[in-house]
């Protein structure tokens, strides 16, 4: 895409893009690099020009939903109103984009945030520097309260920020344990802010927002709460934390899709231990024979994450760059970067993203568009959270 001087109609655009039906973000990624490859601008795709549209092998009900946004909106009015209702709008390609979602394959296109903090002030920046997400049942026993009561506040003193879910049960107890202390919390949300669910939280979340707290939803406003939206954003509260902690946990739960990810994405994994005659010790059990960190205080979690390297050394965004600008350079034959990470893989049998981010040194934003862009073609594959040729 022709990366045009006003930034806020490509965020209109973006913004645009994902309220789309049937267009989801490697979709909205092929636009951007077919746009940029034929050089077309925002308008040129506006009107289909070139057959953008087909090339991208839009569905009729894809070309029926823009006809229909392009009948009741202009691009900038949707901004403008959801900004004017008090929601702030991130895209990935703003400096202060959450860098470690940004680091994983499958970052949102855009954010949609509530919050008392403006992005990119002070504020924000610190909320997210040293992230945690805490997680666990719905059905929260006294054991799971215990736990948070000793752990949280430990925490919040060496200046972490939790992260949640925003569900009652764990996810909640350990928010409010959070603000309780004076401390940051950030909650993803499975629903978009016209809604809340369950409803009975709707009270909370204003007193919350009253306490500073950041919420955040990769959904439009008027998407309602479905079983597969809190599966889906279990991945943003992995991705936006350098660990994830499970306190209580059945079996088989959301919790462990969580922890699933924080995997995938190379982050901490712990779980804390419970009484062999709860049932939501089995879920924390199972997690750490498979290799999750066993907590059982506050002080094995600072001292697993003080020696978590990964995250101390990203690169600075320089001079109000924004990550994806990087892109425009990143395609062709004799492309350095493409040079750098093709010999990266040549030599290590497999890979994760992150360190791939340390060896080639390349800006994570462009380091994501590599890597799609080699798998489309085929040249790589991705297995088991790791990246690899193929031979």
């Amino acid at each position: 895409m022709r990366y045009i001087d006003n930034v806020h109609l490509h965020k209109a655009f973006l913004l645009f893009l994902t309220s789309l039906n049937g267009v989801g973000s490697k979709t909205i990624m092929k636009i951007l690099k077919v746009s940029q490859q034929r050089q077309l601008t925002i308008e040129d795709f506006w009107v289909n020009r070139a057959h953008i549209w087909q090339e991208i092998s839009f569905s009729e009900k894809t070309i029926e939903s823009i006809k229909k946004f392009k009948k009741e909106h202009n691009l900038l009015d949707n901004l403008a109103q959801l900004e004017a209702s008090g929601i702030q709008v991130l895209t990935f390609e703003e400096e202060h984009y959450p860098k470690l979602l940004l680091m994983t394959d499958d970052f949102p296109i855009v954010l949609f945030i509530k919050s008392q903090i403006k992005v990119g002030s002070s504020a924000w920046q610190t909320a997210f520097a040293n992230t945690i997400s805490v997680v666990g049942t719905r059905k929260m026993t006294a054991y799971g309260q215990l736990v948070i009561r000793k752990l949280i506040p430990p925490l919040i003193a060496a200046g972490k920020t939790i992260v949640s879910g925003f569900m009652y049960g764990v996810d909640l107890a350990a928010a409010k344990t959070t603000l309780d202390h004076q401390g940051q919390t950030i909650a993803v949300l499975g629903f978009g802010f016209d809604h809340c669910f369950p409803a009975s939280q709707k009270k909370t979340m204003q007193e919350f927002l009253a306490q500073n707290a950041i919420f955040i939803s990769e959904f439009p406003p008027a998407t309602r709460a479905r079983a597969a939206n809190f599966v889906i954003r279990n991945r943003i509260v992995a991705g936006l934390s350098k660990a994830t902690l499970i306190i209580e946990a059945a079996k088989h739960s959301g919790s462990h899709i969580t922890a699933s990810y924080a995997n995938d994405y190379g982050r901490l994994v712990m779980a804390v231990p419970g009484p062999i005659t709860n049932p939501f010790s089995e879920g924390t059990k199972m997690l750490i024979t498979q290799g999750a960190i066993l907590v059982n205080s506050a002080a094995d979690i600072l001292n697993e994450m003080q020696e978590d390297y990964h995250f101390g050394f990203l690169p600075p965004t320089t001079n109000g760059e924004k990550a994806v600008t990087a892109q425009n350079n990143a395609h062709g034959q004799n492309n350095p970067q493409l040079q750098i990470l093709l010999e990266n893989l040549t030599f290590y049998p497999e890979l994760a993203f992150e360190d791939l981010l340390i060896s080639t040194k390349l800006d994570p934003a462009l380091l994501n568009q590599l890597l799609f862009d080699l798998e489309l073609q085929g040249k790589i594959i991705k297995k088991w959270g790791k990246y690899c040729l193929v031979s």
